[in-house]
């Protein structure tokens, strides 16, 4: 038992370092490092705010119905941002996006201070979700657009998607942590100087790259081709449930366990539970979970069956400990979820129209947030015994069906 734990402990620690030395080889170890880097600080502003969101906007007179739409408004816009950046990858580069995107949001994330009513929230996550909209499709851009070789593209993958669990697991703990002790105020400045920091490595580091699409002999195809693909679109289904159980999941969690009794700190490891988790299973999706689920599609099947059932024992569990086997729960689905998703999008797109494919991915991400949260909300505040992750489950076991019978269509 002993020796299978460790090659498999051993599996894990291979792939950084056969990405460490691929990068080494190919002269792009700094940047790879930067692009990281910047994909963490981008995911810790927005999985920091998880805890101190919804109570900053309710200690703002914020209705259930409008905290909805503090969180959904970033996804909207989000959207718009999505769909711009894909465009400008690739017609020209993703560094305008990616650096444009960090400079606005470092100015964004100071006007949070600012706000003197829920409203105010409303429009500065608005502009807040058009530049992140801006900014994540360029960084998995960067990464995915001249690596030819499919098992290395795998392991990048596999590493952005724990660097953005690594955010997850810090953003939540040092933000719950941050609001207790000094305020909500502080949680933003801080962010603030991350995004600050992230950009000024952004300028210093990438000046030297182009970012430019590489030459490929793929034909270009429009926005409505690409959403033909039936693959593509049972990861863009897929993504839509995803990520309206994630946002439903951040918008009420922190109701649901202060109705626990739990404080901000708390809420903020119970987020991390779910983060750290995703970030295990995500490292050993390429070499050890992929082939053991046989596949992508199995993959996204196991994990929102795995949201479902964790978002009912969250919402009919009353103590710490069931919310956190919840979370932990959720924590194997998500890690599932995104990386059989990126790769469905990756292994059906080409070089010449990716941007956009990934624009796409991350609008109906978005839209996913923007959709559930006002939507589960509302029905809260009108139906209490309708708890938002009862109607967030629902959604996402229909968007498993859905996405699964049109990736069928492939055979």
């Amino acid at each position: 038992m002993s020796k299978k734990k460790s090659e498999k402990q051993g599996t894990r620690f291979s792939n950084l370092r056969e990405i460490y030395f691929e990068a080494r080889s190919k002269g792009k170890f700094f940047f790879l490092m930067s692009i990281f880097l910047i994909v963490f600080s981008a995911f810790f502003d927005t999985h920091a705010q998880m805890p101190v969101l919804a109570p900053y906007t309710m200690s703002l007179g914020a209705t259930p119905f409008i905290l909805g739409l503090v969180v959904g408004s970033y996804s909207l816009f989000n959207i718009v941002g999505n769909f711009v950046s894909g465009t400008i990858i690739d017609k020209n580069s993703w560094k305008p996006p990616l650096l444009f995107g960090l400079v606005g949001a470092a100015l964004a994330l100071l006007l949070y201070t600012l706000a003197g009513s829920a409203y105010h929230l409303i429009l500065i996550r608005a502009g807040h979700g058009f530049l992140g909209g801006l900014l994540v499709p360029a960084t998995l851009a960067s990464l995915t657009m001249e690596n030819e070789k499919d098992s290395f593209q795998a392991l990048l993958l596999s590493i952005f998607g724990a660097t953005i669990g690594l955010a997850a697991v810090t953003g939540p703990l040092a933000a719950g942590i941050t609001a207790n002790l000094y305020g909500y105020h502080m949680v933003y400045y801080g962010l603030t100087g991350l995004i600050s920091a992230a950009t000024i490595t952004a300028f210093g580091l990438l000046r030297n790259q182009s970012g430019k699409p590489p030459q490929s002999k793929s034909v270009p195809i429009s926005f409505m081709q690409i959403l033909a693909r039936p693959n593509l679109q049972g990861a863009f289904i897929f993504a839509l449930g995803t990520m309206g159980s994630t946002g439903t999941l951040a918008s009420f969690l922190p109701t649901r366990a202060k109705l626990v009794g739990l404080d901000h700190a708390q809420t903020g490891m119970l987020f991390t539970a779910f983060a750290l988790t995703a970030i295990i299973v995500q490292i050993s999706w390429p070499r050890i979970l992929k082939p053991l689920i046989n596949g992508d599609l199995q993959g996204c099947t196991f994990g929102l069956l795995s949201l479902c059932f964790s978002l009912i024992l969250a919402a009919t569990l009353n103590n710490m400990t069931g919310l956190f086997i919840a979370l932990i729960i959720y924590g194997i689905g998500f890690g599932l979820l995104f990386q059989g998703m990126l790769s469905i999008v990756m292994n059906d797109s080409q070089p010449a129209w990716r941007g956009r494919a990934i624009g796409l991915f991350f609008a109906t991400y978005s839209l996913g947030v923007f959709l559930m949260p006002p939507l589960s909300g509302l029905i809260w505040q009108y139906q209490t015994a309708i708890f938002p992750f009862y109607t967030s489950a629902a959604a996402a076991l229909f968007s498993l069906f859905l996405g699964k019978m049109l990736c069928a269509k492939n055979g």
